[in-house]
């Protein structure tokens, strides 16, 4: 039997593994912008994203983004994932960063 000491160390060590912070690909200044200054028809990738409701849609870490409606009076956006087309809001856009291809 373990003495509640050791227990105690195990547990700390488990909650290590399982709670680690995402990891983010941060980029050098300049190279990576916010998706909502993408132009109409542009594509670009996703390089940093901590939206999580996006990235179940797909939109995660690599992942090619293609631009379709982006008029500066609208609040909503339209971008393409994959076969996918999708309506985000300015301020959950404002929060991925993505590189332009």
């Amino acid at each position: 039997m373990r003495m509640n000491k050791n227990r105690n160390r195990l547990r700390d060590l488990g909650r290590s593994f399982l709670f680690r912070p995402r990891r983010c690909q941060y980029c050098k200044r300049g190279d990576c912008v916010p998706l909502t200054q993408l132009q109409t028809g542009q594509s670009a990738l996703v390089t940093r994203n901590s939206d999580l409701r996006s990235i179940e849609r797909g939109m995660y870490h690599g992942m090619q983004v293609n631009m379709f409606r982006n008029e500066p009076g609208e609040p909503n956006l339209i971008v393409a994932v994959g076969d996918a087309r999708y309506v985000l809001d300015r301020r959950i856009a404002a929060l991925i960063m993505v590189r332009v291809v």
